[in-house]
């Protein structure tokens, strides 16, 4: 057995950008106040052996529609889709993925629910996958502000001049982390052989990312207490905004890369746990791996798990910028309207965090 872990740091006990918002709001207080459009971000090919649905959708999370559409169409669930989910209150558009040959049925016969709409078909020749999609845009109503506007427009202009930290929001850690401790419990249920207890493979997915986001979590909330979170480090990994290519921080290069730093044109990066492919260009070193391994054997739980569950690593940019954000005061400033860009994996959870108490 695996030695039990440090006491789960929650979401709203991570490290703020500055310090924690005094103002306070509501969120989805109704379906309206929370909605999403999926941005594919190319198009579809046209041709090939799948469909690609456009759906709207409200008060249905996104397995809910993928095992809707593959009950509809007699398909295997493996057989749909999707680029990413979305939150189930909330009216969102989304791509789903279908096998053409049991799917034309759908545009005479709709979806089967008042809560799922059919907006467009297309051909394509590739089945979606996960994070296939370029980002997300969002239009969001803050209700009942209580607080100094003036210090909610000067958070706005901060996030939007420097980002914010990019957490993984409460969607992935599961209320209250309950994600994270089914995770913990999954990998202390090995045996000494290592047997892992068989869990269905969506079930298994979804502890396996809520383990490498809540030490995701950890590592950026550390490296945003130390004010380095945005700053260049001793054997960073880099991303190049709005992609997701990486490379490594060379000797010689502090200067450059400090500046297109401050230009949000590229980013440093955070580990997302698990086996490290030693071929790989994209493993930090000195001061960052130093750090990333400290945190690691301070869960030991979670950070052996996902090395015996056979995870491969990965890396994620610390910071998360809105793009083309623009908000509006209604109610005589009893509420506020926002819209604003974020990239696939992005959290509009964890823009807020940073603006109001929620």
């Amino acid at each position: 057995m695996i030695a039990p872990e440090q006491p789960l740091v929650k979401f709203a006990e991570l490290a703020y950008q500055t310090v924690k918002p005094p103002c306070t709001a509501l969120i989805k207080q109704k379906i309206e106040d929370f909605q999403v459009d999926e941005v594919l971000g190319f198009e579809p090919s046209g041709s090939g052996e799948h469909l690609f649905l456009e759906v709207r959708k409200q008060n249905l999370a996104t397995t809910e529609v993928a095992r809707m559409l593959a009950m509809q169409l007699n398909a295997n669930l493996a057989d749909v889709g999707y680029a990413g989910m979305k939150d189930a209150r909330a009216i969102c558009t989304q791509w789903f993925s279908v096998p053409k040959k049991s799917a034309r049925a759908l545009a005479r016969e709709g979806l089967g629910s008042a809560d799922l709409q059919l907006l467009q078909i297309q051909d394509n020749d590739r089945k979606l996958k996960i994070g296939s999609h370029r980002g997300n845009r969002f239009r969001i109503r803050l209700r009942e502000f209580c607080g100094e506007s003036a210090d909610l427009e000067a958070r706005i202009s901060r996030a939007v001049d420097r980002g914010v930290p990019n957490y993984f929001g409460p969607q992935r850690l599961g209320r209250d982390l309950s994600n994270v401790f089914q995770a913990q419990e999954y990998f202390q249920s090995f045996d000494e052989d290592r047997v892992r207890v068989r869990l269905p493979r969506k079930k298994k997915s979804m502890l396996l990312s809520a383990g490498r986001g809540y030490l995701f979590n950890i590592i950026l909330s550390r490296r945003v207490a130390d004010s380095t979170w945005d700053q260049l480090l001793s054997g960073e990994v880099l991303n190049l905004d709005g992609t997701k290519r990486f490379f490594k921080a060379l000797t010689g290069e502090e200067r450059e890369l400090q500046r297109r730093l401050e230009k949000l044109d590229i980013h440093p990066t955070g580990l997302l746990a698990g086996q490290i492919d030693s071929k790989s260009s994209y493993v930090a070193g000195d001061f960052v791996a130093e750090l990333e391994a400290q945190i690691l054997s301070n869960n030991p739980v979670l950070s052996a798990g996902l090395l015996a569950a056979g995870t491969g690593a990965g890396r994620r940019p610390l910071r998360l910028v809105p793009r083309n954000l623009d908000y509006a005061w209604e109610n005589d400033s009893a509420s506020v309207d926002m819209t604003f860009d974020l990239p696939a994996g992005g959290y509009a959870t964890t823009l807020l965090r940073e603006l109001v108490q929620y």
